[in-house]
C-alpha cells in the first residue's frame, strides 16, 4: 500500500511541472486593399408582372365577368356575384340543408358549376335575392316594374329540387308508416 501511495505521489509531482508555452500566433501580413470601381445600379429590368387586365387564377372564369347595366337595366348595380349573370331558368337546385339557424342550398348552372346560396344571396339577372330556404325549395324575390303608379312589384320565383333527387320520406318505425311531409 505504501508503494502505491509512493507511486501516485511521484506521478503527481511529475505532472505538476511547468507547462510548455503555447505556440505563438501566426503572423498575418496585411495586404493593400485595391480601390474597386464604384458599383453602378442596374437599370435594365428583365420582367415586371402587371396584373391589370389579367384573370385571377384563384377565381373561376365565370367570376371575372362583370354585369353590364346596358344589357340588363333591372340588374342591381352593386351585384358582382357570378349568380347575378345567370338567369334563374338556367339554375337548378341540387341540394338543400335545412334544419339549421342558417339554412343553405346548392344550385348548379348549366355548365355544372355548383354555387352555395343562403338567405340574402343575390342571384338572377333580375337582381333578385334569396328570401327563403325551405325544406326542398328556395324562394328568390325580385322587383320588376309594371305595377300601379309605376312602382316595382315583388315577383317570387320558387326553385325546387328535381323530383328524382328529392329525399325519400322517412319511415316511422313505431307506426310502420311514412312521416307526413308538412
Amino acid at each position: 500500500m505504501r508503494a502505491l501511495l509512493l507511486v501516485s505521489v511521484v506521478l503527481f509531482v511529475a505532472g505538476c511541472g511547468e507547462e510548455a508555452e503555447p505556440p505563438p500566433p501566426p503572423i498575418v501580413q496585411k495586404k493593400k486593399v485595391e480601390q474597386a470601381a464604384p458599383v453602378e445600379a442596374v437599370s435594365q429590368v428583365d420582367y415586371v408582372y402587371n396584373p391589370v387586365g389579367k384573370r385571377d387564377p384563384c377565381r373561376g372564369p365565370s367570376m371575372d365577368v362583370t354585369p353590364n347595366k346596358q344589357d340588363n337595366p333591372t340588374a342591381e348595380v352593386g351585384c358582382t356575384e357570378p349568380l347575378c349573370l345567370i338567369d334563374l331558368d338556367e339554375l337548378r337546385v341540387v341540394a338543400v340543408v335545412s334544419g339549421d339557424a342558417n339554412p343553405l342550398a346548392m344550385v348548379e348552372d348549366r355548365g355544372g358549376v355548383g354555387h352555395i346560396v343562403r338567405r340574402n344571396t343575390k342571384m338572377g339577372k333580375g337582381g333578385g335575392k334569396v328570401t327563403q330556404v325551405l325544406r326542398e325549395c328556395i324562394v328568390v324575390t325580385s322587383f320588376v316594374s309594371g305595377g300601379a303608379d309605376g312602382k316595382p312589384v315583388a315577383k317570387k320565383d320558387e326553385l325546387c329540387v328535381a323530383a328524382d333527387e328529392r329525399s325519400q320520406p322517412q319511415l316511422d318505425l313505431l307506426k310502420n308508416k311514412d312521416f307526413a311531409i308538412p
